[in-house]
């Protein structure tokens, strides 16, 4: 691969910024992103991380570059403004092998991507595709969202988990 001379706020440190994709649809998003690469400056590489339905990580020299590549790409529905660290994309992408144990009531924690932070409390539990559908606490709408359950801990069991034991 040739040497590019594109010129990087900091060279030294990569940037990812998180592109949300219609769910279901992140294969082919990612086909026509991937087309895109030979022509676009400033991109480094397209990741569609495990763990999330519905988003993908781009390395770029910065939000403008993505905005740019992304325009007009069918499935792809915006950049989220801010920049991860390369923990967090590791987090992403590692597939971690310990079981979390999560049951409905439950209010977790997010610990990686786009919704890191966050509190919520499980609404649903989906042990074949090991993901549950937790609602955000800070919520003004009440929506549910599906999370894989390695990106999650469980902060407090929920009142009828602790009636059981």
């Amino acid at each position: 691969m040739e040497e590019s001379s594109t010129k990087s706020v900091d060279e030294t440190k990569p940037h990812f910024f998180i592109v949300r994709v219609t769910v279901g649809r992140e294969a082919q998003a990612m086909e026509r992103l991937d087309s895109r690469l030979p022509q676009a400056s400033g991109i480094y590489s397209v990741i569609k991380p495990y763990s999330f339905k519905g988003y993908l990580i781009v390395e770029a020299d910065s939000v403008d570059s993505v905005e740019k590549i992304i325009y007009g790409i069918r499935y792809l529905r915006g950049v989220l403004r801010r920049e991860i660290s390369f923990e967090e994309v590791i987090k992403l992408i590692k597939k971690k092998k310990e079981e979390t144990v999560v049951n409905i009531g439950d209010i977790v924690r997010v610990v990686a991507g786009p919704f890191k932070g966050e509190s919520a409390t499980v609404k649903n539990v989906n042990k074949e595709k090991d993901e549950v559908g937790v609602m955000f606490l800070d919520s003004a709408v009440p929506i549910t969202v599906g999370i894989k359950i390695s990106d999650i801990e469980v902060v407090k069991a929920g009142e009828q988990n602790e009636n059981k034991g």
